[in-house]
């Protein structure tokens, strides 16, 4: 039996949502590119994962590349063109179809998925883009510093060659940085590597972010039977979290301080956060021909942090398949022991949504916050994302220099790289990990990514495409959500793209300040801004808060 082999300008391997738009972006620009997906919906968090995307609070106005913002206005333009859609938003701002209030554009999945693949379905169609869906990954040859063939085997049992100038690694897990033998980063860094506030004394790579399985529930007319109690539920129904010592099934969240919780009402009304509407994405309000409530369950209810996801002591598959049966027997606790409010016990209205993830109403892979992550010519740190730089006690690398006589406050004073390449915001948001059950949601200042967060210090054509450039573990908290993810993976293939046009590595990009230069410019070209819009800003300097309000 022939073995199938692709030879192409960039390989991406991993259908994440970075994955998907550095296939889009290297297709538009002409390459020939071979797009590898594990799962049957390309996407990642946006899609397979089940995750409404999480955004700044600017984003109504700005501070994402163009495309971003265009994919923002398609969705709501999708909801809007519906006859039965009737925009009834009051959660937050802008037409929202979930009503829900961690997003400001709470999506099915699978309205997202479809725009995705209309994105790609003409450069499928021309034969310039090859996707490989059902294929995973298992293989990489290493020749000195590039990689040579990966190989990867699809749903039938076939072995899958591609052979790539340039190699993406968009898996959410940093998959091929492995594979490929390359040193990675993972869990947290000492305190004495880069001298961060927050980092701890000693480094422990097993101290990550936990995953969650996500899972679709709809608010039904009628009571119907819970689901089959599963296995562990005894386990988990008498469960504390960690460092925190609250039942785990129960009302109370962990607060933006270790150790310190907060409660929310299963349900709500008005403006009272509520954990239901949290991540709804079909409220019944919003449609004049009657549809039942789906909320996406992503709480903090069903994290699974008892064992880390990657390199730990027990295979990722049996991680993710415990994980899933966390989120089981919330859906079961909920269903049939959660307090109601007519002092009974039990939601049995609340049943499994099958239609809204593809699947049996859980998500089809499992939502990772935190990846291995490359060695780059540039690393992130917290030092640099501070609200006040001053602070960390440590010199900021790779800063523009901020006039001392202005009259902003630091909190709206962004981190701007001399070789930025892209713009990016979020609150550091660390779920508790999964040795230290640290857990923090800190405010941070607006920043930027240094090219030299796209470039592996040990290879020459490998680039980062998803949650996996080169940051610390806590400043991955603040860029592992929807923009800047697909700002990476836009980055990411334009920079192949650029390498490939100039016959140069990304290491030698690095250190000529007019590619940089000129790779900045493109980056505008393209829509990409390389820096804060100082219009942007002045929103923030009058603004009494500069946290998220959530």
């Amino acid at each position: 039996m022939t073995t199938p082999h692709y030879d192409v300008d960039i390989a991406i391997i991993g259908a994440s949502l970075g994955g998907v738009l550095a296939a889009w972006r290297a297709c538009e620009a002409g390459r020939r590119v071979v797009l590898t997906s594990e799962f049957a919906w390309i996407g990642g968090q946006l899609t397979a994962q089940g995750v409404p995307p999480d955004e700044h609070r600017l984003i109504e106005v700005g501070g994402a590349s163009e495309s971003y913002l265009a994919f923002r206005r398609a969705m709501r333009a999708h909801y809007l063109a519906l006859d039965d859609f009737v925009d009834n938003t009051e959660m937050t701002e802008g037409c929202n179809p979930g009503d829900g209030w961690v997003s400001r554009l709470c999506i099915e999945p699978t309205v997202a998925l479809a725009y995705l693949d209309r994105l790609l379905a003409p450069h499928i169609k021309t034969g310039r883009l090859v996707l490989l869906r059902d294929t995973r990954l298992f293989e990489a040859d290493r020749d000195g510093r590039n990689i040579g063939t990966v190989r990867c085997q699809n749903g039938a049992g076939e072995v899958v060659s591609v052979r790539a100038s340039f190699y993406l690694d968009a898996t959410d897990t940093g998959q091929l940085i492995r594979v490929a033998g390359l040193p990675y980063r993972l869990g947290k860094e000492s305190h004495a590597e880069f001298g961060e506030r927050d980092a701890p004394d000693v480094a422990d790579r097993l101290d990550q972010q936990p995953c969650t399985v996500v899972v679709a529930l709809v608010r039904a007319d009628k009571p119907q039977a819970p689901i089959t109690e599963p296995t562990s539920y005894a386990k988990w129904r008498q469960y504390r979290l960690p460092h925190y010592g609250y039942l785990l099934f129960g009302n109370a969240i962990p607060g933006p301080v270790i150790g310190k919780a907060v409660e929310l009402p299963l349900f709500g009304q008005g403006q009272t956060l509520d954990l239901w509407r949290y991540r709804r994405v079909v409220a019944s309000r919003n449609w004049r021909t009657p549809r039942e409530d789906v909320s996406l369950i992503n709480w903090a209810q069903n994290d699974y942090g008892i064992t880390p996801l990657l390199d730990g002591p027990i295979p990722e598959r049996d991680v993710v398949a415990a994980a899933k049966e966390l989120s089981a027997s919330l859906v079961y606790w909920l269903q049939t022991d959660a307090p109601n409010a007519d002092g009974g016990r039990g939601y049995p209205t609340l049943q499994l949504a099958a239609d809204m993830l593809g699947t049996d109403g859980y998500a089809q892979q499992v939502y990772v916050r935190e990846s291995r992550r490359i060695v780059g010519l540039d690393c992130l740190t917290q030092s640099q994302i501070l609200v006040n730089p001053a602070e960390s006690g440590v010199a900021v690398p790779n800063a523009v220099a901020v006039d001392s006589n202005a009259v902003v406050p630091n909190a709206v004073i962004p981190f701007h790289a001399d070789n930025s390449v892209g713009v990016a915001w979020y609150n550091m948001d660390i779920h508790p990990t999964c040795v230290s059950g640290h857990g923090i949601n800190a405010m941070v200042r607006p920043f930027t990514l240094p090219l030299g967060c796209f470039i592996a210090r040990d290879c020459d054509n490998l680039i980062p495409a998803c949650k996996n450039i080169s940051v610390t573990h806590l400043v991955n908290a603040a860029t592992r959500t929807h923009p800047t993810e697909w700002l990476i993976g836009e980055v990411a293939a334009l920079l192949a793209d650029y390498a490939l046009a100039c016959g140069q590595t990304p290491a030698a990009i690095y250190v000529d300040t007019e590619r940089v230069r000129a790779f900045q410019r493109k980056l505008s070209a393209t829509g990409i801004p390389i820096g804060w819009d100082a219009g942007l800003i002045e929103r923030l300097i009058h603004t009494a808060t500069h946290s998220l309000e959530v």
